[in-house]
């Protein structure tokens, strides 16, 4: 897995395999978390770029507390 921080209220991961998914985006999440502490102000949104890479951003359209996820592949053909 890597982490790569872009700023220090969005993070971008890169997933190597299935069996990291959950606990690398929960990591995430609690980072961003742990950062806004008891004054948050926005909830945090974890989109899902392709099946490996994922965003964990904090989100101004979300209310604190709250978790969103957005997965925005692009769908296969039928």
């Amino acid at each position: 897995m890597e982490a790569l921080s872009t700023r220090t209220s969005r993070l971008r991961l890169t997933i190597d395999n299935r069996s990291q998914l959950e606990s690398a985006l929960d990591c995430a999440v609690g980072e961003l978390m742990t950062k806004a502490g008891t004054s948050a102000r926005h909830g945090i949104l974890v989109e899902r770029l392709d099946h490996r890479t994922f965003t964990v951003q904090f989100c101004t359209g979300i209310r604190p507390g709250i978790v969103m996820e957005r997965d925005l592949r692009t769908p296969l053909p039928r």
